[in-house]
């Protein structure tokens, strides 16, 4: 089997980690999940929603996804990361065919289902066949970690320059076509050339030497579980994703509001130019924590895993700090530093992830982590909507920044005291 390639500094060549064409898959899929962020919601009004049944539709799209996380990711190691990558798009596809023929809130729910299955579907899928590449053809040790450091860095810079360069040109069509019709078709195209281009460029996948010897999903799901109880960095992860999508919700949830008042009257053609700072600044710290190998020397033989706690403290930190921001351009700086903190993390957490999860396990650990991610962002919301009416914006910084800590801080501890002994 051939070994990555590397060049005269001992770092993986670009196209041995992630090839050209499967980076164009990823990129294709990132710009057609992009399209609709910007205007969403008002597509859905246009389409038969309501401001009062809008909370439902979106609600669906969250339960279904959550309900659907870990049994897709089981059934993604066991029948094929390809195939299920496939019916993801298509059912993303399909989402947007449901709006196009004009059903009305009926339409509006179908789609929410539809959508809630692809984003489910689609978790950890293409990316597991990747990051089985690189784990087969890296030397053990650090040689494999930078690779992983490498190719996680190029997935989430996909998805950052996917999602900004989606959001910019979906919002131009919303502009040119109030019904989103236009929109619409291009999320569709898109998503089916994703799909097209999977099918071609993408091999199907290996056997795995176990697979014969689970015979159901719940064996499936046991083995996760085991693996969750016998790795500290895999309950690391996963504690420190709820506490993540505790902060990135309350982030998403207030920054617009918080942003708008400290600007005063009708500036919200500045919200754009801050969103894609913010994309660029995940970009930024995405591109930094790929050669993040400077981290094992830095922090001795845990580097990466106390990187990584040092960067899950900055997320909490910078999260309270929003609460001290009295003028727009500290707010932004603080925002674009948020999304930097959160760019670098999720480099660093997903290759403690992956080097400690077994490829017969990949796509169900990568689902079992979205819906902790997930479910950390139901309970933000639900605080926050209670925390705001009393302590208002400002006070909300802080508040859900302290809640933030509570699920990873046992892990963090657990993990600190194992390495004193």
């Amino acid at each position: 089997m051939p070994i990555i390639r590397t060049n005269d500094h001992g770092r993986a060549a670009p196209g041995s980690i992630l090839p050209a064409s499967h980076a164009l898959v990823f990129l294709t899929m990132h710009v057609a999940n992009g399209l609709a962020v910007p205007v969403l919601s008002l597509m859905l009004i246009a389409r038969g929603a309501s401001a009062e049944t809008l909370p439902l539709s979106v609600g669906i799209t969250l339960a279904v996804t959550c309900a659907f996380e870990v049994p897709s990711g089981l059934v993604s190691d066991a029948l094929g990361r390809r195939a299920v990558f496939v019916c993801a798009m298509a059912l993303h596809a399909g989402a947007y065919v449901a709006l196009l023929m004009g059903m009305g809130f009926a339409g509006v729910l179908a789609s929410s289902v539809l959508r809630g299955l692809a984003l489910a579907a689609r978790t950890g899928s293409l990316e597991a066949i990747e990051i089985d590449r690189v784990m087969d053809t890296s030397p053990e040790g650090h040689a494999r970690l930078a690779a992983l450091d490498a190719l996680n860095g190029r997935f989430a810079l996909l998805e950052t320059v996917g999602t900004a360069a989606g959001g910019l040109f979906g919002g131009m069509l919303a502009a040119l076509d109030g019904s989103y019709t236009m929109l619409i078709v291009a999320v569709v195209l898109l998503s089916s050339v994703s799909l097209v281009g999977a099918l071609a460029i993408f091999p199907r996948d290996a056997p795995r030497s176990n697979a014969g010897a689970r015979a159901s999903l719940r064996d499936e799901l046991e083995a996760i579980v085991a693996m969750v109880r016998r790795s500290d960095n895999v309950r690391l992860v996963l504690a420190c994703s709820i506490s993540a999508g505790i902060a990135m919700v309350a982030l998403e949830t207030y920054w617009q509001l918080d942003l708008l008042v400290l600007l005063g009257g009708s500036c919200e053609w500045m919200l754009g130019i801050v969103s894609c700072l913010g994309m660029a600044a995940a970009s930024a710290g995405s591109a930094c924590a790929m050669r993040g190998g400077f981290a094992a020397h830095a922090f001795g033989g845990n580097g990466r895993r106390m990187f990584y706690i040092l960067l899950q403290g900055a997320m909490v930190v910078v999260l309270a700090v929003l609460s001290l921001a009295a003028t727009p351009g500290l707010f932004t700086v603080l925002y674009a530093l948020m999304y930097l903190v959160l760019g670098a993390r999720s480099v660093v957490e997903q290759t403690l992830l992956h080097n400690a999860v077994p490829s017969s396990e990949r796509s169900g650990m990568a689902s079992v982590q979205s819906v902790a991610i997930r479910g950390g962002g139901v309970f933000s919301s639900v605080a926050g909507s209670a925390l705001v009416p009393v302590i208002g914006l400002n006070g909300v910084w802080i508040a859900l920044a302290a809640i933030a800590v509570a699920p990873a801080a046992p892990a963090i501890l657990r993990i600190r005291t194992a390495v004193r002994r």
